[in-house]
């Protein structure tokens, strides 16, 4: 009977062990740039740390997963100009994967890039300045995300959208995007829109605000105007002046590239910082 016992206190003593045992593996391609005249990226990510990065000259990308083949098994495909990557049957079990699973894309310079960027319970880092990105979508969930344009793009970006969940974001120098037309849309997270940058035209912002705070960093000498509709609970209209509806930088007329904000919030605290 002792023998027998302590049999079973060893099985049960081993047994967390065996449960929680983990198939870590790791999935990596990439393709050398052939004249490829555009790459469109469909990305889908569940948990774990994601990366993106330019990559150097001549490479069209690198990807690399380290994911729990427990879990799920990646999906990573290359065909004609489309690449695309995302979680096995379209699902995850849990957030198992989210303290050692990782994804890293790099990207090159030289084709021009249609970007749909769709990730949950993630930390994303997203660097994409020197690239050529034409248009960009990026949906958040309850992630953290730092979206970066740390040098302009290399082309006009005609679409560019950002939707986030309950969740942070912070986009760090949009004035380098290049683009005209710019949808933000928050839920009850903390956004962050830092718009300095070389602006080579002027951009049209509309951002939906749910619970969440909006804190808009804008480079001083930038003409900026912000019309506001729906219920605020707070509105820090820093270094601006109303006039109807709308508020004004002072020297909006004269500036030579203008920001223009239309902002619809629930209720929400919203807050202008002015940046050298």
């Amino acid at each position: 009977m002792r023998t027998r016992s302590r049999l079973w206190v060893l099985l049960l003593a081993a047994w967390p062990a065996v449960a929680g045992a983990q198939d870590w593996r790791t999935l990596s391609r990439g393709r050398e740039y052939s004249g490829e005249k555009a790459l469109t990226v469909d990305l889908e990510y569940g948990a774990g740390r994601l990366g993106i990065q330019p990559a150097a000259q001549g490479v069209l990308y690198r990807a690399s997963i380290r994911y729990d083949a427990d879990v799920f098994e990646p999906e990573l495909e290359f065909g004609g100009s489309a690449l695309h990557i995302g979680i096995g049957n379209g699902e995850m079990h849990g957030h198992k994967n989210m303290k050692g699973g990782s994804l890293d894309l790099r990207l090159g310079p030289q084709a021009p890039l249609d970007l749909n960027l769709k990730f949950g319970a993630t930390e994303a880092n997203l660097e994409l300045g020197g690239l050529r990105v034409r248009n960009l979508k990026v949906s958040t969930g309850a992630s953290g995300t730092t979206l970066r344009i740390s040098k302009p793009n290399l082309a006009e970006c005609q679409q560019a959208e950002i939707e986030v969940g309950a969740a942070r974001l912070e986009a760090i120098g949009l004035g380098n995007l290049n683009a005209r037309q710019l949808e933000v849309s928050g839920g009850m997270g903390e956004v962050v829109l830092d718009f300095t940058g070389a602006w080579r035209g002027d951009l049209n912002a509309q951002v939906h605000m749910g619970l969440g705070s909006l804190t808009l960093r804008v480079p001083k000498g930038l003409g900026v105007s912000v019309r506001k509709d729906g219920i605020l609970s707070g509105f820090d209209s820093q270094g601006l002046t109303k006039r109807g509806n709308t508020y004004y930088s002072d020297g909006f007329e004269r500036a030579q590239r203008k920001l223009a904000v239309q902002l619809e919030a629930a209720c929400g605290a919203i807050r202008v910082v002015w940046v050298d």
